[in-house]
């Protein structure tokens, strides 16, 4: 099998996308990808990111790739996990305190930054977007606790729908809410959320 069909390949199970660091892994050289793209066989999308003619690279999947750091979060997690239909206007990504945000604006992000690393990694879990990309999202209950940090201006007009969808949520996990609450110093206002709702 030549570079360029092992390229292929892999791109075609990858739900049509291949990233510079999985072409790294796979031991190809980046000539092939020069090569294909003359041939039409294979585009780039944006630095780093390359899609076949029947790929498709989902905007989040993108962002993802691009901030690699960050965990969507927020009012785009809301949307992300189906407790909002609002497509977000901006999008949140939370960050380990002292990662570089300044060159984020431009692509529309609302960075948010955690001082404590173990803090940050609570709760993350990954959805799938159309097109079978994965991207790093919170759990549910870690960004219904993240909204009511005082130091987020959340928007309520979707805070009070999402706390209402997760209420008659058969997958909802009080338990873990109730625990991250405490974790994140926030219990009073999650239960008086909730005891409106339940």
């Amino acid at each position: 099998m030549s570079q360029a069909e092992k390229l292929m390949n892999f791109a075609n199970k990858n739900n049509g996308i291949i990233t510079t660091n999985q072409l790294t892994q796979l031991g190809i050289g980046r000539w092939v990808l020069q090569r294909l793209e003359e041939l039409e066989e294979i585009f780039p999308v944006q630095r780093g990111v390359y899609v076949t003619k029947n790929g498709y690279a989902d905007d989040f999947f993108l962002l993802q790739e691009r901030y690699p750091k960050g965990v969507f979060s927020h009012e785009t997690a809301l949307y992300l996990l189906g407790f909002s239909d609002r497509t977000p206007i901006q999008i949140n990504m939370t960050f380990v305190k002292g990662t570089s945000t300044t060159r984020m604006k431009p692509d529309n992000i609302r960075p948010v930054t955690i001082g404590d690393k173990e803090l940050f990694e609570v709760g993350i879990t990954s959805v799938e977007r159309p097109g079978g990309t994965t991207v790093r999202v919170y759990e549910i209950e870690r960004v219904l606790v993240d909204l009511m940090r005082s130091r987020y201006d959340a928007d309520l007009e979707q805070v009070i729908p999402a706390y209402k969808r997760y209420a008659a949520s058969k997958k909802k996990d009080v338990n873990k809410l109730f625990r991250y609450a405490r974790m994140f110093e926030v219990e009073e206002k999650v239960r008086n959320y909730m005891r409106v709702l339940l």
